[in-house]
């Protein structure tokens, strides 16, 4: 079952147990106030279709949900909606996680106190090919277990062209003040694009970059009288 499907079969199921509650609510108007409402009513209680017995339970309902989960922990867990993913759950391969990321397990952890919903950490024992072998390739179906991996972005291109990885541009313009997205360092933001049939496609969120670079030491030309190198030949001499 699909996330969003499952909110909102999530949100119908506890919006009917309060409407339970309240005997003046008609199975027929139930039924009217279940099909208006949203996966995000699990939250919100809809005070213009409710009587007031009906809204008093709701909100006491609200409340007591509500506290459950803390999202006061910065401002992106603010800016969710507390208990927005109860009951669901993510499977997420990693790698190297203890030492590489050891910071990913921490935010899921976070992410579940004020969602509910969890992020089951898996590790690759190859970064390279287990990715792969999960989302699949031009020869061989993948097993589809994971929702999200640590990748080497040199390996996803075959994956990209085949449209077997989700794109994020509409997740990245809707989220654009909490990820900051344009603050990342160019290059390494063009590695995780894909181009395709004329658009640029992000498919892969990049976790870090690794550059090599020259450093001169001025202080050491200036005290040795040397010029500036401009080929390798004058940095070897």
């Amino acid at each position: 079952m699909k996330a969003a499907t499952m909110k909102a079969a999530i949100a119908m199921a506890t919006l009917s147990t309060v409407m339970a509650t309240a005997a003046t609510t008609t199975i027929d108007s139930t039924h009217r106030i279940l099909e208006s409402n949203t996966p995000d009513s699990t939250t919100t209680c809809p005070t213009s279709l409710l009587d007031e017995s009906t809204v008093d339970a709701c909100l006491t309902w609200q409340k007591s949900e509500s506290s459950k989960y803390n999202c006061t922990a910065d401002s992106y867990l603010s800016s969710l909606t507390p208990g927005k993913y109860a009951g669901l759950t993510a499977n997420y391969l990693s790698f190297n996680t203890e030492q590489a990321f050891p910071h990913f397990p921490e935010r899921a952890e976070m992410l579940t106190r004020c969602t509910g919903g969890t992020i089951i950490f898996s590790e690759a024992s190859d970064i390279a090919v287990d990715p792969i072998t999960d989302i699949g390739s031009a020869d061989a179906v993948g097993a589809e277990i994971y929702d999200a991996y640590v990748m080497i972005y040199s390996f996803t291109r075959e994956a990209s062209s085949l449209g077997l990885l989700e794109t994020l541009n509409e997740r990245i313009r809707e989220n654009t003040v909490n990820l900051q997205y344009e603050d990342m360092f160019p290059k390494v933001r063009n590695m995780g694009e894909y181009r395709k049939d004329g658009k640029t496609n992000i498919d892969l969120l990049m976790a870090d970059g690794d550059f090599f670079t020259p450093v001169i030491r001025i202080d050491l030309l200036e005290r040795d009288g040397l010029p500036m190198p401009h080929t390798w030949d004058d940095l070897v001499e």
